[in-house]
């Protein structure tokens, strides 16, 4: 007796692929962050320092688009969404 069901296969995403989009995703979101902070006149106050943190957390949120970036590609990318 065959034993399917219609679920999807649930596996966990390789972790060369999340390093591999937060490297693209991360970097991206990091640089945004630094060009945000320098578009706010009210950061001027706070100079390199204030840069170089809105450049951290900038990256740091750039690890939710990543992983959901990673399940797209590990899952494969279909056009029938």
């Amino acid at each position: 007796m065959d034993m399917t069901s219609d679920a999807p296969d649930k596996h966990r995403t390789p972790l060369w692929l999340l390093l591999f989009c937060y490297a693209l995703m991360g970097s991206a979101f990091g640089i945004n962050g630094a060009f945000i902070a320098l578009a706010i006149p009210a950061m001027a106050p706070f100079g390199v320092s204030g840069l170089i943190a809105a450049g951290i957390v900038g990256a740091v949120i750039g690890v939710l688009p990543a992983i959901w970036l990673a399940r797209q590609i590990h899952d494969g990318i279909r056009e029938d969404r």
